[in-house]
């Protein structure tokens, strides 16, 4: 027989008082069915003079897709039929879009002229223009293939209308148009690479959703120059998915060409993108593929990378890229592949020992420290022995994670962060679940959820987790009630996309302890986290964050504070790789031997050094 959950005590210690339970609600009233209480309306019906729940009545000045006119459409408002035809000529996207407001045959006409200029415009507006009278026929002119194929321009109006493409052009259309979008838009990646890789990459994240084959087929056009050109601008701002769509897709250009990534690597138009390239492709995680299966290929790719990632003698170093440069040479020798591991120790270990003492002989130095450190007892080849990284370089301390720093009067307070969508509520419901069958009490606040664990041996964690829906106004009542309380966060931890990320950022102090990344690539915060909380630490993942991973691990680090009021990462990691199974948790940087963690102290302090 299930026992009713008893709140704890309240927590003195900590100057917190546990929120009392919700009161009961009353019961509802039976009602005959057929009918509706008083003062009720029925269910899927809204109230006369009511808008739908979820959105407040629209205002005057606001559009079809009931979101508020921009300043130009009020104008145009005020000033008559030529001021629409205006805005139709200057602005087609926001005419289509708020072609409600203007009702009459002059705006008809000057809306079908600007369809014959500006059809996407008016196919992304498809569902306002349907809603007005002779709507319709504006969308039907826009969808011939003239005028569309007329306006791809860049090709990028093509896959950002492509949704509403989908729904209203036959295939073989659509494929036509698509086809000559992606000609459009591989050739203007090649006249301006570098302002169009961000709008490409930008594409590719707000695609995330769409079925793999649909969102890159827009890269099976590019070449692999082009494809290498794209992942070395913009690969540590792209969502891990795009960055392994991206990298898949060379390889396969690349085996359909019968060429290699080292011919990329010595290419008089890619050699120059190489050390970016090879910085975002470890980073996120792709070693592996980067280097192969082959020792001898391996070797010779190394040699490049070396040459391409450590300036010449007589170059300076740019301090703002050395620590990524040291992290990812140290990440990129952390493979499965014994041979292919032994032929990048031996190459590194080549080019320090035949390099002057020098900013880049530090950098490869700093760099088989990190990765002699992590191999932990285990054999490395005779020359990278022979050099002896570790003591000639030994990595900067990282900080400790003790009682003092992650508990005050035997409360450690953590902030957990979550997001309104659909897997920040799934990850908010497998939090709710995993802590209640813990025994943990919950209480849900106004905006906000507190988390309360057992106490064990005079310990206790509180977890204020925000509440999908809530929003800003949800996250500043978690605030108002810790600093009524008098609680300060040791731990932040983000459950969300990386596109959450920033959000999250904002509640990381000087003082917290602690970051968990649990967002897809939320390494690539590592700087800007540091930036933050100088002395923390930073669990996080190369690849793609898994909720049930984040689940696991966060288990494993709750029960460690509990049951020894610090975290012993030794015994942290050995629970994990015993209990998790999902071969995406080998990505998941272990914080007191994460590189780039460890190289970016490591140059700071070399830095600091007179």
């Amino acid at each position: 027989m299930a026992t009713a959950q008893t709140l704890p005590p309240p927590l003195q210690s900590a100057g917190l008082t546990v929120p009392a339970p919700p009161k009961p609600k009353a019961p509802a009233r039976q009602t005959p069915a057929g009918q509706t209480p008083a003062g009720q309306t029925p269910a899927g019906q809204t109230p006369t003079g009511q808008a739908p729940a979820g959105r407040p009545a629209d205002a005057p000045g606001t559009c079809a897709d009931h979101e508020p006119a921009g300043q130009a459409v009020l104008d145009a408002l005020s000033g008559g039929d030529e001021a629409f035809a205006e805005l139709a000529r200057r602005s087609p996207a926001d005419a289509f879009r708020c072609s409600s407001l203007f009702p009459g045959e002059a705006a008809l006409a000057a809306l079908r002229g600007a369809a014959a200029l500006a059809p996407f415009d008016a196919v992304g507006a498809a569902d306002q223009m349907i809603g007005r009278p002779g709507g319709a026929e504006i969308v039907a002119l826009a969808l011939d293939l003239g005028p569309l194929s007329r306006a791809l321009d860049t090709g990028l109006p093509f896959y950002e209308t492509r949704h509403e493409l989908r729904k209203r052009l036959g295939k073989p259309e659509l494929r036509a148009l698509e086809s000559q979008a992606s000609k459009a838009l591989a050739a203007s990646l090649a006249r301006d690479p570098a302002a169009m890789a961000p709008k490409i990459g930008a594409l590719l994240d707000d695609m995330v959703d769409d079925p793999p084959a649909d969102r890159f087929r827009i890269a099976m056009a590019l070449s692999a120059e082009d494809l290498l050109g794209l992942i070395a601008r913009i690969g540590p701002q792209l969502y891990t998915s795009s960055l392994d769509g991206l990298v898949n897709i060379l390889q396969i250009q690349l085996k359909q060409e019968r060429r290699s990534l080292l011919d990329l690597a010595r290419g008089e138009r890619t050699r120059p993108l190489w050390a970016d390239f090879f910085v975002a492709t470890v980073g996120g995680g792709r070693a592996a593929s980067l280097f192969g299966t082959n020792p001898a290929t391996a070797r010779e790719l190394m040699r490049e990378s070396l040459r391409a990632l450590l300036p010449a003698q007589d170059a300076p170093v740019p301090g703002a890229d050395a620590a990524m440069v040291i992290g990812a040479l140290a990440d990129a020798m952390d493979l499965d592949n014994r041979a292919v591991r032994a032929a990048l120790e031996d190459e590194l270990a080549a080019w320090y020992r035949g390099t002057g003492e020098t900013p880049a002989r530090t950098m490869a130095g700093l760099a088989g420290s990190l990765h002699a450190m992590r191999l932990s007892g285990h054999p490395a080849t005779p020359a990278f022995e022979a050099e002896r990284f570790l003591q000639r370089h030994p990595p900067a301390a990282l900080p400790v994670l003790t009682g003092q720093r992650l508990f005050r009067n035997g409360i450690n307070v953590q902030r957990m962060t979550f997001y309104d969508d659909p897997d920040g509520r799934a990850s908010f419901r497998g939090f709710l679940r995993q802590h209640r069958a813990q025994g943990w009490a919950l209480h849900s606040q106004s905006g906000f959820t507190v988390a309360v664990s057992p106490d064990r041996h005079g310990r206790r964690i509180v977890i204020v987790a925000d509440e999908p829906g809530a929003h800003d106004a949800g996250r500043a009542a978690a605030w108002d009630w810790m600093a009524r309380e008098g609680l300060t966060p040791s731990i932040v931890i983000h459950r969300g996309h990386s596109y959450h990320e920033d959000s999250t950022m904002t509640e990381i102090a000087p003082a917290t302890a602690l970051v968990f990344w649990g967002s897809c690539g939320g390494h690539t915060r590592l700087r800007a986290t540091l930036e933050r909380a100088p002395d923390a630490l930073v669990l996080a993942t190369q690849n793609i964050g898994v909720s049930t991973v984040n689940e696991a691990l966060l288990g494993i680090i709750e029960n460690r504070l509990l049951a020894d009021g610090a975290i012993d990462w030794n015994g942290v990691w050995r629970e994990a790789q015993g209990r998790i199974r999902d071969r995406r948790f080998a990505s998941y940087k272990r914080p007191d031997q994460d590189s780039a963690n460890l190289a970016f102290r490591a140059w700071q302090v070399r830095a600091a050094a007179p």
